[in-house]
């Protein structure tokens, strides 16, 4: 009996959370049962290499790009049933709002199963809110429908998804990878300079809907209350040029510091007092799970999926979305008894270590995949 052969449909150039779990499956799937293919969307005149393509090359992953002259080119849809019909693809794996919809045309043209993985719904344009009404439509057609956290889980349900279709698989980590070595120093060679203490860091795209801003207005707070930090912004993003406007007018340049973006953050980890998540909407933060396996404290915004990693007061503390004062009040009780926070952060590596390991997730999707080809046969 020969393996499954599964797509994977991406629409990144950057490794992030999505894309380190695709990577980071490959790594764990069972290859005599299945074999990934992963399909990367690229404009025309576009490079042809990314870090997520070069990583996923470097790990043996077959990629195929499929080129369009913009992000919906009809042609895109001609290339991957191509790729479907010549790679005898037996299910199509989605994971956000372009490869839902052309997955699912695909499948309105070829005879395959197809499946997507929701992260989280992103709505900070009008065209984006449009195509989260349109995605929110078109997956309720999926053969399943995998959502990272209880809240999407919620969401996908209240879209129209069929509870039988649905099944909730969490973000994951490779536990093993996280173990702190006692070197530090690594952070401040990355920003050019050394860091006064205590080093706040944000790791994730530098979009609206991260919620940057609000930390940037949270650490002006924090100095006007006369106490000084060092705040590090891992990554990069549209945002970029506006948050740095932003940190210009409130005089915080000696505080903020924007290194761009790192393949692996967590090697920076050790150097990090307190991780600040700030996010507007959330699937289930990757940067949470690393944070705390590292020990290092959070402070959330409880939003998505975070209030299940972190337990406020347990595991770390959560605050409302969108109020820096909130932001501001956790950094300064942050200051003012670090050693309780580090207490939070041990109790999270326990948590993290035993209900979001890698190798289980792994068996679970293993498992979702042969019950979807159970119900083909």
């Amino acid at each position: 009996m020969r393996a499954l052969n599964i797509l994977h449909l991406r629409d990144t150039v950057e490794i992030g959370g999505p894309g380190k779990t695709i990577l980071e499956t490959f790594r764990a799937i069972d290859h005599v049962r299945f074999q990934l293919h992963l399909g990367v969307f690229v404009k025309h005149g576009d490079s042809r290499e990314s870090p997520f393509m070069a990583e996923a090359r470097r790990l043996g992953i077959p990629v195929h790009l499929v080129q369009g002259r913009h992000s919906y080119d009809p042609a895109m849809i001609e290339q991957v049933r191509r790729l479907v019909k010549a790679l005898e693809i037996d299910i199509v794996h989605a994971h956000e709002v372009r490869s839902d919809v052309i997955a699912y045309l695909v499948a309105c043209l070829h005879s395959v199963s197809i499946i997507t993985t929701l992260h989280g719904w992103i709505g900070n344009r009008a065209k984006d809110r449009f195509l989260v009404r349109l995605d929110k439509r078109i997956i309720r057609g999926f053969d399943r429908v995998l959502a990272v956290s209880h809240q999407i889980e919620k969401d996908s349900l209240a879209a129209g998804v069929p509870r039988e279709k649905l099944r909730l698989l969490h973000n994951a980590i490779v536990v093993e990878r996280y173990q702190r070595s006692g070197d530090r120093g690594a952070l401040s060679k990355v920003v050019g300079r050394t860091l006064d203490g205590p080093v706040i860091a944000s790791i994730g795209r530098l979009s609206f809907e991260k919620g940057h801003a609000d930390l940037i207005a949270a650490l002006e707070i924090v100095k006007r209350r006369g106490k000084t930090a060092s705040l590090v912004l891992i990554g990069d993003g549209p945002e970029r040029q506006r948050l740095t406007r932003q940190v210009t007018a409130l005089g915080l340049q000696e505080m903020v510091h924007f290194p761009g973006y790192i393949q692996e953050p967590q090697r920076l980890l050790e150097d990090i007092d307190l991780m600040v998540l700030p996010s507007h909407t959330e699937g289930l933060p990757n940067a949470a799970l690393e944070a705390l396996l590292m020990e290092v404290p959070v402070l959330a915004t409880r939003v998505g999926g975070t209030p299940e990693v972190i337990t406020d007061g347990e595991t770390g503390r959560l605050v409302p979305p969108h109020s820096p004062e909130s932001l501001a009040t956790g950094i300064l009780e942050f200051m003012a008894v670090p050693e309780d926070w580090k207490q939070m952060a041990i109790r999270g590596r326990d948590v993290v270590t035993r209900r979001f390991d890698f190798q289980a997730r792994t068996r679970k999707l293993e498992s979702i995949y042969a019950e979807v080809m159970q119900e083909v046969r």
